[in-house]
């Protein structure tokens, strides 16, 4: 083994050029060590960087970058991060002169005498990496994040290494193009364009970008500051009656932002790009968010959720310029602090933009389930994770960091108060502002200005996972009292609004849950009891039968304040499913009877929603086949005649969209035909090209002519996005089994998980329950390419890969193939172990609870 490793650096010295000294090698990617040292060694950087974008995907694209910085020690040999292989080196020079170096586990190697103390420069030929260039035939776009952009030139790919970076970009003639900085200057050459950007602000790596492309573009000043929205949507009307919303949103987050942390937008220039299959919501970009075109190119009906989730992402990516751009974490570890800023600030600034919209239930309904989905599995983590090299960040990301972050950061504001978490967020980006900083320096900013154990309280919240769980008993008296968990003597510190009926009278009380001494409510023989009624406390809180069946009984009763209360409904049916997955709430059979009954007299467009997506996954989880049999007519017939009754075009489109998912009876299936052929028209539910092709899908999958209406439908879509996706997404629909064999072979390659957006939306029919018997023979290839896709997929790939892989299985024999999967690999990476876990606990809750 050692003479193996003595001549691979042998050949590696012989195709680099020899120097005096052989350093000690990095590993692959960037560890906390390499990370450390660097940190101290350098400052000062500047990219220049020029790159030669040809008009056919297939040709490379070649660059030059000058990387000029200062050193502070040169007792350590250099060592610069480019993730492809040897050959996509073209030269390394200094002072324009051939420099030697080493190659080695995607690094470029400088000995340390071949350089000095102070400012060096070194300059770089290479041939551009592919892996995060996201190429389309005529458009392309960087996507970085979290050490990306190592896979396209060399550089310091770390986020404490800020640096300043200048463009030239070199695309066929007819190209848009828009990167960080402000576009100084273009004009052609030799028949293509050349577009200089100037030097940005100090941004970290991760955060550099540019898109070129065919691409409309639409400007606009709002109070004096002008934007660039880039966009590839061909259908105008929805384009026109979109485009002023989405600046509008823009201009009011980013108003309230200066407003509230007392600095003014930081970057200068202030542009958007709309990509149609991007990976994320937002990505934020400083002077050049990247969005996801469909969420902000929004139908003619769509519902109020749709419609807060586009204000909500504009909101979170304008947040991110200053807490993530301006201050950003120091290491990936902290990653969950950019986003739980972005993700509070959010919540606050959609309030003006929809002041018809009750936002504390907003805010329970879009954190609180799908945070309890992770934290109640086994494979959880806490918001503060360990990270040993950059290579694994992207398994940082989940709903701990975006969902139930925000929720314990509005619990530390309301523990200290509004004003004081104001003054120590603005205290915080004034002192570290184009730098790099942590959670606990936040946390000491606000401990000097409070009385109160924070650091304390953060050490559980933050520092540790799992969701408490509180044992409610009633007879004379209430009693609430944390159970004992594996981590002895944690105690959530959090206040819990109870209420109680009591002889037809409602009272209430709040709880401080302080320690682990049982809190007695003087309540006499109260009949019912309702945890949580104000749906701010975080855990498990299991409710009685007797009091769930109240609530089904007495469901919005008029002239009943509190049933008619909509938060108070919400947090109930959070509670309800909370305890109806643990097994300890009504059978499955019984629980989607109780949402059939409470659907019809449910007004609110969000708890719709929220019940809709609960009765979705009883329907195909956790009940049997025989039952959904004898319950088809029935749900068939609540939804339609809801879809129909509903006025509200937001609700109308929540009700078809679950018609449509669980449709299979004659009738069903064929109205979804008639709907989609035209014959039928429901009033005011406008079908656009993407409902449209959801429709082809659907009936692809449940009908005896699916090739027929793919074909027709691939020939009638005009959006040429639109049009390559659904090539993609074909062969997964397959009536074949063997064709559908075949495509998942494709995707064991790289190449064909490029567009990530695509292969989902395939693994979604692939995976289907009612495909799921023939799809058994995937999972565990599924699982062996698992530690790939984490290297070579974006951050979010690895989850969605697992949930939409499993998210359509229910069976044994699908439990079990995960069971002996994680059995057979005891030495499995943990991050992804518990990705897997994560994945699959709604599987194994589906048969235990139908067994």
């Amino acid at each position: 083994m050692k003479l193996a490793y003595i001549f691979v650096m042998a050949m590696v010295m012989v195709l680099t050029g020899c120097i005096d000294k052989l350093p000690m090698l990095p590993e692959k990617g960037v560890s906390f060590e390499l990370n450390q040292q660097r940190k101290q060694a350098v400052k000062n950087i500047h990219y220049n960087i020029e790159l030669d974008i040809p008009a056919e995907k297939s040709e490379a694209i070649r660059g030059n970058v000058v990387i000029s910085f200062e050193l502070m020690t040169i007792a350590d040999p250099l060592v610069l991060d480019f993730n492809t292989d040897a050959s996509s080196i073209l030269s390394v020079l200094a002072e324009g002169k051939k420099m030697d170096y080493v190659f080695a586990d995607e690094h470029i190697i400088i000995d340390a005498g071949a350089l000095k103390m102070g400012k060096n420069s070194l300059e770089i030929g290479f041939v551009a990496g592919d892996r995060s260039l996201n190429r389309s035939e005529d458009f392309l776009y960087t996507l970085f994040v979290p050490d990306r952009a190592s896979t396209c030139f060399p550089l310091f790919d770390q986020p404490n290494l800020k640096a300043t970076f200048s463009l030239v970009l070199k695309t066929p003639a007819g190209w848009e193009a828009v990167s960080n900085g402000s576009l100084q200057e273009k004009r052609s050459e030799g028949g293509k364009s050349l577009y200089y950007f100037s030097k940005t602000k100090p941004i970290s790596s991760y955060l550099f970008a540019f898109a070129v492309g065919k691409f409309f573009k639409a400007t606009k000043s709002v109070d004096g500051r002008e934007m660039n929205m880039y966009y590839r949507e061909t259908d105008t009307s929805k384009v026109n009656r979109n485009r002023d919303e989405i600046f509008s949103l823009h201009a009011k987050s980013l108003k309230w932002l200066e407003s509230y942390t007392s600095i003014p937008y930081p970057f200068g220039k202030f542009d958007f790009v709309l990509l149609p299959a991007f990976q994320y919501g937002g990505m934020e970009h400083p002077g050049s968010i990247f969005y996801n075109e469909p969420a902000l190119f929004l139908d003619e009906n769509a519902s109020v959720n749709k419609r807060m989730a586009r204000a909500s992402v504009i909101a979170h990516e304008s947040a991110h310029m200053w807490f993530g751009d301006l201050v950003t974490m120091d290491w990936f570890n902290d990653v969950w602090l950019k986003e739980v800023f972005a993700n509070f600030m959010a919540a606050k600034i959609v309030h003006p933009s929809f002041p018809e919209i009750n936002h504390n239930l907003r805010f329970l309904l879009a954190h609180y389930p799908a945070a309890y989905e992770v934290d109640r599995s086994s494979g959880t983590n806490p918001i503060l994770q360990d990270l040993g090299n950059l290579k694994n960040a992207g398994t940082m990301y989940g709903a701990i960091i975006y969902q139930k972050a925000p929720i314990v950061m509005r619990q530390l504001e309301r523990k200290i108060g509004a004003t004081q978490m104001q003054e120590s967020l603005r205290d915080y980006l004034k002192k570290h502002a184009f730098g790099n900083a942590r959670w606990d320096d936040l946390i000491a900013i606000i401990d000097k200005r409070s009385p109160l154990d924070i650091a304390g309280w953060s050490q559980v919240w933050v520092k540790t996972p799992n969701m408490p769980e509180y044992q409610i008993t009633r007879s004379d008296a209430i009693q609430v009292q944390q159970k004992k968990d594996s981590v002895s003597g944690r105690i959530w510190q959090q206040a819990l609004d109870l209420m109680w009926l009591d002889h037809d009278h409602y009272e209430n009380d709040t709880i401080q849950l302080t320690d682990a001494q049982a809190k007695r409510v003087r309540a006499r023989s109260p009949q019912y009891v309702f945890p949580n009624a104000d749906g701010t406390a975080y855990g498990y809180f299991n409710m009685d039968s007797a009091s769930i069946n109240y609530l089904i009984r007495n469901y919005n009763r008029q002239g009943d304040s509190v049933a008619t209360n909509p938060v108070f409904r919400g947090a109930m049916a959070v509670n309800q499913w909370e305890g109806f997955v643990r097994g300890d709430g009504p059978a499955p059979l019984a629980y989607l009877t109780n949402i059939l009954k409470i659907l019809p007299l449910e007004p609110n467009p969000l708890v719709i929603d929220y019940l809709l997506g609960n009765l979705q996954s009883i329907w195909w989880a956790f009940i049997t086949a025989k039952d959904r049999l004898h319950a088809q007519h029935t749900l068939e017939s609540l939804l339609w005649g809801l879809m129909e009754k509903t006025t509200d075009k937001g609700i109308k489109t929540s009700y078809f969209k679950a018609f449509r998912g669980i449709a299979l009876s004659k009738d069903g299936l064929n109205k979804l035909q008639s709907l989609w052929d035209g014959t039928l028209v429901v009033k005011d539910l406008v079908l656009s090209e993407e409902d449209r092709i959801s429709l082809a899908y659907e009936l692809a999958l449940k009908g005896t002519d699916g090739k027929a209406v793919l074909m027709k439908q691939l020939n009638e879509t005009k959006n040429a996005d639109r049009k390559a996706r659904m090539q993609f997404v074909i062969p997964a629909l397959s009536e074949q089994e063997l064709n559908r064999d075949a495509f998942f072979e494709t995707l064991k390659k790289e190449e064909n998980r490029e567009k990530e957006a695509w292969v989902l939306d395939a693994l979604t029919y692939l995976h289907h329950p009612l495909r799921q018997k023939t799809a058994l023979k995937y999972l565990r290839p599924s699982l062996e390419m698992l530690q790939e896709i984490q290297l070579t997929g974006d951050i979010f790939f690895p989850t969605r890969w697992t949930h939409h892989t499993f998210a359509g299985h229910s069976s044994q024999e699908a439990a079990v193939i995960v069971r002996d999967f994680l059995k057979n690999n005891p030495d499995y990476p943990f991050f992804l172990r518990n990705k897997i876990l994560q994945a699959t606990d709604m599987l194994d809750r589906a048969v235990k609870l139908r067994k």
